[in-house]
Parts: structure tokens; sequence; C-alpha cells
């Protein structure tokens, strides 16, 4: 799943610099900026976020009041607060601790610990919601607008799949598609169809050799599932998890699906 991190700074540079930062340490995020905890706020509603980030100058405390607002909220609606600041003066330390904020980085820092901390912070793994299955020899059809293109699925779940796909300049990647996914498992074809879908994440594995995309690999997210299509689905991840019991195998979770 992408996780969605917003980053508050009144600093347009500077929130560009730690944007700049995590994609460059992080695959799976998506940045928003906000010039202030205000319309932080706002994004943070109304785009379901994951992490705030805020980039505190030692002076300004509207941070403070903005994490001690998320810290009211209900617990299934809470999201992490990471406080990044370059003092760390006593006085300031104090007031970080007083304010109840947990969670704060020193910057500058080596890029292994940015990271780790955006890790443990906001953990990947606890926001996937369905448990994914690698089902051998699965492939898709992908329709949009009357063109139509075949992939292989590498993982799914009830709320997407991860694939491989040829690149094709007659499909829009930004624009929701509708798949129909075709599980070969114990003997069996099982069909899901009709899953609307969206692209999370993209990125592209091979290229030609004048550069341009051969290949891509997509995550994407099931928007709509109908109820026969869940019911097929059901089937499949309920045969390939007594599968996984009969053999001990442990699914890898690299990657993502939804």
């Amino acid at each position: 799943m992408s996780r969605k991190f917003v980053i508050i700074d009144h600093s347009p540079a500077l929130r560009k610099i730690i944007g700049a930062k995590i994609r460059a340490n992080l695959d799976d995020v998506q940045i928003l900026e906000a010039d202030n905890p205000e319309s932080g706020l706002s994004l943070i509603q109304d785009h379901r976020c994951h992490l705030v980030i805020y980039l505190w100058d030692g002076i300004d405390s509207r941070g403070f009041s903005l994490h001690a607002k998320l810290s009211q909220l209900p617990s299934d609606q809470r999201v992490p607060f990471l406080l990044l600041t370059t003092s760390d003066t006593a006085g300031n330390l104090r007031q970080i601790e007083e304010a109840g904020i947990e969670e704060y980085l020193l910057l500058p820092c080596p890029s292994r610990q940015f990271a780790e901390t955006l890790n443990r912070v906001c953990n990947p793994v606890s926001l996937r919601r369905d448990k994914r299955y690698a089902v051998q020899d699965t492939i898709f059809l992908l329709e949009q607008r009357g063109h139509a293109l075949q992939g292989n699925v590498i993982n799914a779940s009830l709320g997407g799949m991860l694939c491989e796909i040829p690149f094709s300049e007659a499909f829009n990647w930004s624009l929701p598609a509708s798949a129909s996914i075709n599980f070969f498992i114990n003997g069996k074809n099982i069909v899901a169809p009709h899953l609307y879908s969206t692209v999370v994440q993209l990125t592209v594995t091979h290229r030609h050799p004048d550069f341009s995309p051969r290949k891509l690999r997509i995550s994407f997210r099931f928007l709509q599932v109908p109820d026969e299509t869940r019911k097929s689905l059901e089937e499949v991840f309920s045969k390939a998890e007594e599968s996984e019991q009969l053999s001990g195998f442990v699914p890898a979770r690299e990657e993502a699906a939804l």
C-alpha cells in the first residue's frame, strides 16, 4: 500500500528538500505539502494520510497544537506525528517533551537513520488490510476505453493486486480500468471479473534500447469488487491458504498489493 506523508513547513524549498530525501530512501510514498498546520490538518482529513512530518524551527509552536488535536482523535483515526528539527538545545528538547511529542529526529542525519525512523513511526506492514496470495501462472486482462492488455499477477488480495504488464501508450495509467483475473489453482480455472481498478504505484522495470518503457510493475487498488467476484477471490484465497498450510510455505512480504 502506498503511504501518504504530509510535510508541513512555511518554506517551499525546505519542503521540497525533505520530500526529495524521502523519495530517495523510500519507494512507496506519496508526498503532500502544506505551508502551515491548519492547511496540513485539512490535507490529513481529505486524503486519509498516514504520517504528519512537521518541521520545527524552534520558535513557532503551532505544530504542537496540531499534535494535540491529532492525539485527541479516536484511536482508529489517529495519524502518527514526526517532528524534524535542526535545534538540539536543552530548552527546545524540553519543549518537545512537554508537548508530549514522542517521535522527533534531529537534522541533518544519515539517510539510513532517516528511512528507519520513517518506517518505524509509520510501519508499511501495519497498513496492509488484507493478506496477499501468490498463485502461480495467474494472468489478468486490463481493459480501458476499448483497449485491452494482458499481464501477469505477482500477488493479489481482496483489496488489490501487484502485477507486471507491458507498457502501452493506448492506456492512460492515471485513469481507472477494468481488470479480470484468471487463476489456475488445484487444476481448476477460477475467473474474478469486473474489478474496477486504479493505479497506486507504477515502476518501469524494463526499457527499450531508446530508454522508452517496455514493461511495468504496477500496484492496483480495487475500487469496486462485485459480490460474485468477491466469492471467486475468496474461493481462490481459501485454496491458496490450504496449500500454504500443507506445504508450510510462508509467502514473501517484500512487495505489496493492498
